[in-house]
Formats: structure tokens, sequence, C-alpha cells
């Protein structure tokens, strides 16, 4: 196979590593996996591949990067846009049943929980970079909106921890539970119930109304 030339080339082949290397992370874990079976997995030679990577390390470093960054960008800037905590509330919970169902997000959490001693360094980097980005976006948004007196929350570093705890109960029953065709999960519907339980948790009480 020619080696890529062109920097579309590049990238396609890189989608491809990439692409491989999460089924394979998947399917066999992460501390089972070799480069030799992303590479065959892939449709390429081991050389090919570290010509991209130096290591699986690195290469779930930019299945990182490439699935989960984006989806923390947007969610900031949704967040920042908002005029109003509900109108973010509920913009946040609209996108992450998309998030969900149409990324590959659930397959990258059950790797991080199936393996997460195998690689700490790469966990610690995923903490760093997308959950506590995630988590500092919320918080400061509860922040906001308790200084607003929109809600209120004694504990808005806490309080942002649960507004996405079901992403985890999702991402897991999806890949644990859904090859039975009998137990899908409604998204839609675990979100749409969770925002109103949320807003009623926030709503400011009786006493504290001006």
């Amino acid at each position: 196979m020619k080696r890529a030339i062109s920097e579309a080339a590049k990238d396609q082949r890189r989608d491809l590593i990439l692409d491989a290397a999460l089924e394979e992370f998947f399917e066999s874990g992460f501390r089972a996996a070799r480069m030799d079976d992303i590479a065959r997995r892939a449709g390429i030679s081991k050389g090919t591949v570290y010509l991209y990577f130096n290591s699986k390390e690195e290469v779930f470093t930019a299945l990182v990067t490439s699935i989960a960054l984006p989806k923390i960008e947007h969610i900031e800037q949704t967040l920042k846009r908002s005029g109003n905590i509900k109108a973010a509330l509920h913009a946040l919970f609209q996108y992450i049943p998309t998030v969900i169902r149409e990324s590959k997000m659930p397959k990258m959490v059950k790797i991080l929980i199936s393996d997460a001693r195998a690689f700490p360094e790469v966990v610690r980097d995923y903490r760093e970079n997308v959950l506590n980005r995630l988590f500092s976006a919320l918080t400061a948004l509860l922040k906001r909106g308790c200084r607003s007196g929109e809600i209120h929350t004694p504990a808005p570093e806490h309080a942002a921890r649960l507004l996405v705890a079901p992403v985890i109960f999702s991402a897991i029953w999806i890949v644990i539970f859904e090859e039975d065709r009998r137990s899908v999960l409604d998204v839609e519907g675990l979100f749409a119930a969770h925002e109103a339980m949320v807003l009623k948790a926030l709503a400011v009480p009786a006493e504290r109304r001006k």
C-alpha cells in the first residue's frame, strides 16, 4: 500500500487507524490490544501505524482528542451563549442524547471503565482535559444562576457532576445491554425526565424568593 502523500490522504489514513483502534480497544480491552492488532483491523502494516503513532497510549489520547474534545468545546460554547440557566440546561439535555447515540462516546467510556488501571496517565489526561473542563463549565453555569437568583444549590460543584451522571449510565447500558433489542434505552426520554427533576431540584425555595 502506498504511503499517504497528500494531507487529505494522511488525515484519512489517521482516521482509519483511530477507528480500528477504537474497535480493538473496545472488543479486546486496552491492556490486551496490540499495535499489530490495530494495523490488522485497519488493513495496513504495523509500520504504517507507527508512522502516525508511537504507542497505543498515544493512539488513545488521539481518540480522546478526536471524539471527546469537540463535544466539550460545543458544550462550553452553548452554556456561554445561553441567556438564562433554564435555556442552557435545556440545550445541554437536548445535545447529550445526540452525543450518546451518534458518537463513539459509549465505547470510550466502556474502555476507560474496563482498563483504567492499565493506562493511568491516559486516564488522568482524560479526567483533566475532558471531565474537569466539563465540570468547570457546569459549575460556572450553576454559580451564575445562583448569583442571578434563577436557581439555588448549596453545592454547585457536586450538582455539576450530578447533571451529567446519566451519561455514564446511558453509555454503560448501551454497550452492555443493547445487543438485546428488547433493552434499547430511550435516551431522549431519560434526559427529558432528568431535566424536569434537575429544574425542580434547583428551584429557588419560597423563603429565598424576593
